[in-house]
């Protein structure tokens, strides 16, 4: 058996050993970290339109330049074009992706609709509404060729279209934002017409379809006290119908149209399958809303108390009375899904009182806030062009204390 010193040794030699070990193995896989770094910091950073342009190379020489593969590779190619902001030739790349389209399954074939959309959107980013439109009226006339112009398939394309005219009116002049919203209430037209003869009423869709259209109608009304009519539009569309306007094309002839679309929420909600009072009462005081905010107050009137009475029926009815009735709500017939204020905006408290007609009266805000006379002034006149469902007491109207939060206005330049 070894001696004391000489285990000692071996064991002192042990531990070197495995620290010397361990020191190579740290350094090694340093070495190999950094290596890695190297060679990850030298590979070129992935750039989508040159891969979408590399694979279109190789889907041409391996194949045909008219292949099907390569119409979704320009779709690809025009979208990442687009996100730079390279809009003429992103609009190439769709015109080329729909004429690949065209050369395989025929011109008026629906595979174009992707095509059509995008080469409408850049367009518009290039300043070429006309040309837009024309895209658009394409699309709907190749689904009308398909379809019919009164087949309830024809509805998801109207969708798309009226979408891309409302979301696109915020970046046109008031004249030009007006074109948009005349050719967006033709598509409407033709989308009630589908509706009325083809969607019954207790399909889950029915409410929230005639809810969109009659909010239209508000958002054109409310265009037009803004800015006026011009005099000439010179906008036309294929969907049914010249959009030329005359004298007749006032408040009263939007309040009526609104009318017509939010009766049949009210109707459509009564017959869905699990139709609650509650659910049958908010659509008779959107009803009421609709009247307030045009101005007809005895029919408003009607239309709340019927709603306060729908809720007789409810499991309890004083506790959804009180949710619905007990304050004052601001009537927001917005066109804007999921819309919500910008939290970037600074916001102040704003106490007023609110009329048995819906109108803000007394608006004031904290002594302690600061805002100067001339934001306080535009914030006043914000407001007071609010309206509100009045509090009901037993079903009756009347005047009730009302405070929220507003955005502080910019001051002017």
């Amino acid at each position: 058996m070894p001696s004391k010193e000489i285990m000692a040794k071996m064991f002192s030699a042990y531990k070197y050993s495995l620290v010397s070990i361990s020191l190579s193995s740290i350094m090694l896989l340093s070495a190999a970290t950094v290596q890695s770094q190297t060679i990850e910091e030298q590979q070129p950073v992935s750039d989508p339109v040159r891969d979408y342009m590399n694979a279109i190379d190789n889907v041409e020489a391996e194949h045909s330049a008219y292949s099907t593969e390569l119409s979704d590779l320009y779709l690809g190619l025009g979208k990442s074009l687009y996100s730079r902001q390279e809009y003429e030739k992103a609009r190439q790349a769709f015109q080329r992706g729909m004429q690949i389209q065209r050369v395989n399954y025929g011109l008026n074939s629906l595979s174009q609709g992707p095509y059509l959309l995008s080469i409408a959107d850049a367009e518009s980013f290039l300043g070429n509404w006309d040309e837009s439109q024309e895209a658009l009226e394409n699309l709907y006339s190749i689904n009308q060729q398909a379809y019919g112009a009164n087949d309830v398939r024809m509805l998801p394309v109207l969708d798309q279209m009226l979408d891309w005219y409302l979301d696109s009116y915020d970046e046109r002049t008031p004249k030009g934002g007006y074109a948009n919203l005349v050719i967006s209430e033709r598509i409407a037209t033709r989308m009630y017409s589908i509706l009325e003869k083809e969607l019954p009423l207790d399909d889950p869709e029915a409410p929230e379809r005639f809810r969109r259209i009659g909010y239209l109608q508000y958002f054109i009304a409310n265009h037009i006290k803004q800015h006026g009519e011009p005099s000439e539009s010179g906008v036309t569309f294929s969907t049914g119908g010249s959009a030329s306007r005359s004298e007749a094309s006032t408040s009263h002839m939007h309040f009526r149209r609104g009318k017509l679309a939010l009766e049949k929420v009210v109707a459509a909600t009564a017959q869905q399958e699990n139709s609650s009072p509650e659910d049958q009462a908010k659509a008779v005081a959107e009803l009421g809303d609709w009247y307030l905010v045009f101005g007809q107050r005895f029919s408003a009137a009607q239309a709340y108390q019927l709603a306060y009475d729908a809720l007789e029926t409810a499991e309890q009815p004083e506790q959804i009375r009180a949710e619905l009735f007990d304050q004052p709500r601001k009537i927001n017939f917005s066109m804007v899904r999921g819309s919500a204020s910008d939290p970037a905006l600074e916001q102040m408290e704003v106490r007023m009182t609110v009329s048995a007609y819906g109108v803000p009266q007394g608006i004031e805000v904290d002594e302690n806030t600061e805002i100067s006379k001339p934001q306080l002034q535009a914030l006043r006149r914000n407001v007071s062009n609010m309206r509100f469902r009045p509090r009901l007491q037993n079903g009756i109207a009347e005047d009730a204390p009302y405070k929220s939060l507003y955005a502080v206005p910019a001051p002017k330049s």
